[in-house]
């Protein structure tokens, strides 16, 4: 029996239903489902009846329930009793993170970080992969998401996410007739892109230099939903990781012909002071990254 078990099954109890429970603990139905019944086979009885609209407790799991809240009320006054120890009552964690990661890859993260040390303030700064680096480098920030190609030997990292660049146009771009997108094709349309602080650049030298060709820049800008606004009503394309594109977006998205990859990291400067705050922050996160 595990406590994490205990916690999902008296979250599936207090919101009503395994759905509203994963979505309160921020995991997949079936890693709660899964969860539970583990628990119901080592205690080999049911806790619950599963109905369409929600669930109910058996007999066993009225009986259950008290015990279950009893031994997570005891965890958690032994997690604050080691937390004030360790200074983590009060604290501030900070991290610089680039717009298209923090808006939709850390928003979870954070909220299960938050989840589990409430007393802790989060200040996330947003801002360019190569600025970001040299917040680190100056002493500025202790923590920052960044490109772990453009890692220095005074930084030490832990790995995020491998994300791919996309091209991002309108449904009915000439473009999006096409499975695959060549450079030279995405440099001669019209392009919306980020600034000189932000990997996006990066892209555009690259591909700009390898085939040399000037790209046709009709707007920059570092505000997301901006660029996403002016893609959709299609007065220009750009290149985007493919996880700041939601569904309802209304964007279309095709790979380049030869991929362009990035992978991200976690940063640190090497042999430096962290805060205990970010420390356990970025166990934390490396851990969570480590669990998908």
């Amino acid at each position: 029996m595990e406590f994490r078990q205990l916690q999902h099954f008296v979250t599936v109890v207090e919101t009503g239903s395994i759905s509203a429970a994963a979505r309160q603990l921020y995991l997949a139905q079936p890693a709660i489902s899964a969860s539970i019944k583990k628990l119901e086979s080592e205690l080999n009885m049911p806790l619950l009846h599963r109905r369409d609209r929600g669930v109910s407790l058996t007999h066993a799991g009225q009986q259950f329930l008290p015990h279950a809240r009893q031994i997570l009320l005891q965890a958690k006054d032994a997690k604050l009793a080691m937390q004030a120890i360790e200074g983590l009552v009060q604290g501030e964690v900070e991290i610089g993170v680039p717009t298209m990661l923090g808006s939709y890859f850390f928003p979870p993260l954070l909220m299960a970080f938050k989840h589990q040390y409430p007393a802790l303030q989060i200040n996330v700064i947003d801002s360019g992969t190569r600025n970001l680096r040299q917040r680190l480098l100056d002493g500025d920030l202790e923590l920052a998401v960044i490109a772990e190609k453009d890692l220095l030997p005074e930084l030490d990292s832990g790995k995020l996410i491998q994300e791919e660049m996309v091209v991002c146009m309108a449904a009915d771009h000439p473009l999006a007739a096409k499975e695959r997108i060549e450079y030279r094709d995405f440099l001669t349309h019209e392009l919306v892109v980020f600034g000189k602080s932000y990997f996006h650049y990066a892209l555009m030298k690259k591909i700009s230099d390898q085939e040399i060709l000037n790209p046709k820049i009709a707007f920059t800008s570092n505000l997301l939903p901006l660029i996403k606004s002016v893609i959709r009503k299609g007065y220009a394309i750009s290149a985007m990781w493919q996880v700041a594109i939601q569904d309802d977006d209304q964007i279309v998205t095709r790979p380049f012909v030869e991929p362009f990859c990035i992978d991200l990291c976690l940063a640190w400067r090497r042999d430096s002071y962290l805060s205990r705050a970010n420390q356990v922050f970025r166990d934390f996160i490396l851990q969570q990254v480590k669990n998908r």
